[in-house]
């Protein structure tokens, strides 16, 4: 079974990009400024009465609010770069074949490279409208469900199966707990 799948990038698909790839590749980061906020929030409110606490309080209520500024800033700025340059935001066709996925730039309709077998495909993300295929920790690609339709299901385990990897994101633990363990059942019956 082929799949294809074009995405013209936005602004807003620049953020969720941005967003997906901080949250697969930076955990450390989000893990030590949890840690940090907690402390420095408990730290202010126990000293609440002493300006310097109000202050902590501050400042740990921002690590927790802000997690996502450097990955804006990254987005906002290339954003910015295309609109005062002239271009359009990049589009491309995305085609899925037995062994490979192709990346085809648009409207140009020129291959972007050798297309990019699974088995080196680095991580694979989801959110509610997009999933997300990297290629390394630096650079990935994004595919709306929306273009998917009722194949998304299909599409999904197709991907799972090709990368022998699953996809990681921000749904409900009782959603992967699910998906879990269709998968489990998927490959006993194989």
């Amino acid at each position: 079974m082929e799949y294809q799948v074009e995405m013209r990038h936005t602004e807003k698909s620049f953020e969720a990009l941005a967003h997906m790839q901080y949250d697969l590749f930076c955990m450390g980061n989000r893990v030590a400024r949890s840690m940090l906020s907690l402390g420095l929030v408990v730290l202010g409110v126990v000293n609440f009465s002493q300006w310097w606490g109000v202050l902590i309080t501050a400042y740990g209520c921002y690590l927790v609010t802000s997690t996502y500024s450097a990955a804006n800033h990254t987005a906002h700025k290339l954003s910015k770069q295309l609109r005062e340059s002239g271009q359009d935001f990049p589009a491309s066709r995305y085609v899925f074949k037995k062994k490979a996925m192709e990346i085809i730039s648009l409207p140009e309709e020129k291959p972007l490279g050798k297309p990019l077998a699974y088995a080196d495909i680095f991580r694979l993300g989801e959110d509610r409208e997009y999933f997300y295929v990297f290629r390394d920790r630096y650079g990935g690609y994004m595919l709306p469900k929306a273009a998917l339709g009722e194949r998304e299901e299909a599409f999904r385990n197709f991907l799972e199966e090709k990368t022998d990897q699953t996809f990681q994101g921000r749904s409900a633990p009782v959603v992967r707990l699910l998906r879990r363990m269709k998968r489990m059942r998927r490959r006993k019956k194989t």
